[in-house]
């Protein structure tokens, strides 16, 4: 077989300086890869878990598999529902919305310094029984007012979804 081309290593096709200056290239790679390999930010701590009962916040998307429901006889069991932050009552401060599977959704007000009130009943965004896949707040209409879109799937007739 005749082959017109020949393969060569990079080395040999490359000048002195270039080698030197893909070597030098490839060590700044590795180095910045490696720098970012630190347990603790030089900065400190960048996120805190804080408890239930400091935030208010008590959502907990929990999942009951039975005969009926589970993997098997759906396949986006697990796929999980959503959350969605925004501005809602112009003070400055995000509320947070979680969407349910299995468990009804829940609005919170933030009050300011992570601590939230739950507040699902009197806005009355609890939602339906059916499957919930995710949430989003945009100015959709151009009101200047966030709106929420829930999208619900899964099981059930078109008027539950």
């Amino acid at each position: 077989m005749n082959n017109k081309f020949r393969y060569f290593p990079i080395a040999f096709v490359l000048s002195p300086y270039i080698q030197c200056m893909f070597k030098n290239v490839i060590f700044f790679l590795v180095l910045l890869a490696l720098s970012g390999c630190s347990e603790k930010s030089p900065a400190g701590v960048l996120f805190e878990s804080l408890s239930p009962s400091h935030s208010g916040i008590t959502f907990s998307n929990q999942l009951t598999e039975s005969a009926t429901q589970s993997i098997a006889t759906y396949e986006y069991f697990y796929n999980g529902a959503g959350v969605a932050a925004g501005d809602l009552d112009g003070d400055g401060l995000p509320e947070l919305f979680f969407t349910g599977n299995m468990v009804p959704n829940k609005l919170y007000l933030n009050k300011g310094n992570f601590k939230f009130e739950d507040i699902t009943e009197s806005a009355g965004v609890a939602g339906k029984t059916s499957w919930t896949t995710g949430v989003s707040m945009a100015d959709v209409n151009g009101d200047g007012l966030l709106d929420m879109y829930v999208c619900y799937s899964g099981p059930g007739t078109a008027q539950d979804r």
